[in-house]
């Protein structure tokens, strides 16, 4: 997929803080409307030897890092164009949304706290900024202040009534608060305005799959059509399609998933698990035989590669508890209990012998 990233100014350096402000309405326009496609990073590189006076190679170098998880040299960079042109909206912004990339990926809620502070004086300059405002409205959900993201994002709204991720958000908030006609509203619009937008797609999908609705397929199918590798959209179709019946698809989702990371403890987990749907009282003894065996062994699979898991250890034991192997039940359940001690479905299970 080709990076795009957006044009900042041009060359010229502003004359004067009075200047800039004149200036300042024209410049958003080129921030929202002058997008370039930003082959490799030696050309970016070459671009800042070329005109190191210029905030727009930082600024494209910065982008380049934040996208690679590159975050002290992502800040850096954004520093240096900062330095040159501090009064920009687009720059604050951007030095805002790396660190909130930052603080997600280190798992460090002080780094929100300073995004926030960059978020605001963005919108202290622009109060109109569609993506500072849907920014802000993410750290809102994060606190959580659902009033407040929910006010962030009718105002990004208002600036711009077609901007897709502030109906995205808008019905994650929505899922949260556990009204799925409105969250399924709000990514629908999103879709509607961005037909590739990934991240709705699959929401979408996942409301959809809540209710076993045919639908979810056709979601999950048209976000894989944009990540055909997915994990999470392989993993949740495979759910969905196990809850509806259509258990050799599902496996095959779960394959398609171990094919590039064959160390996938819960593709096995959930293989295993298709097989238990699909055992049904009136199959031939020699089917339900061949069926849990093979259930067992993918539980066995998840069990060498994550012996923690709790999960596939307590299946793995009802199906011995089933089978009539008590012994080898109970040798299952003693061991996700040694794991979690307080884990009630085990203790339930213990309970009956």
């Amino acid at each position: 997929m080709k990076i795009l990233i957006v044009i900042l100014f041009s060359t010229v350096v502003f004359a004067s803080c009075k200047e800039a402000e004149k200036n300042e309405k024209t410049e958003s326009d080129k921030i929202e409307e002058s997008v370039i496609e930003v082959n490799t990073l030696d050309e970016i590189n070459q671009e800042i030897l070329n005109s190191p006076e210029s905030p727009n190679g930082y600024y494209k170098r910065a982008f380049y890092y934040k996208n690679k998880y590159d975050f002290a040299n992502a800040i850096t960079d954004i520093n240096r164009a900062l330095k040159l042109t501090p009064d920009v909206p687009a720059l604050t912004y951007l030095k805002a949304d790396i660190l909130f990339n930052q603080a997600g990926a280190n798992q460090n809620p002080a780094l929100y706290e300073q995004a926030e502070i960059y978020l605001l004086e963005t919108l202290a300059m622009d109060s109109t900024y569609v993506e500072a405002q849907v920014l802000e409205a993410r750290i809102n959900m994060g606190k959580p202040n659902f009033e407040m993201a929910m006010t962030n994002l009718n105002s990004a709204l208002r600036s711009d009534k077609y901007h897709a991720p502030a109906y995205f958000w808008k019905g994650m908030i929505f899922e949260i608060q556990g009204d799925m006609d409105k969250a399924k509203s709000s990514y629908q619009t999103a879709i509607e305005i961005d037909a590739n937008y990934y991240d709705a797609l699959h929401h979408l999908a996942n409301a959809y799959a809540k209710d076993l609705d045919e639908r979810a397929g056709t979601y999950y199918n048209a976000a894989l059509d944009i990540q055909p590798e997915s994990f999470e959209v392989l993993r949740n179709k495979g759910i969905y399609l196990k809850d509806i019946g259509n258990y050799d698809e599902a496996i095959q989702c779960f394959k398609q998933i171990i094919a590039n990371d064959n160390s996938c403890e819960e593709c096995y987990f959930n293989i295993g698990n298709v097989y238990i749907a699909a055992y049904r009282d009136d199959m031939s003894e020699l089917s339900k035989d061949t069926t849990t065996a093979i259930a067992l062994e993918n539980f066995s699979k998840a069990i060498e590669i994550n012996d923690q898991y709790i999960d596939a250890l307590y299946n793995s034991g009802l199906i011995y508890e089933h089978r009539g192997n008590k012994k080898k039940a109970i040798e299952y359940y003693q061991k996700a209990l040694v794991i979690e001690p307080m884990h009630e479905p085990t203790l339930d299970a213990l309970r009956n012998f």
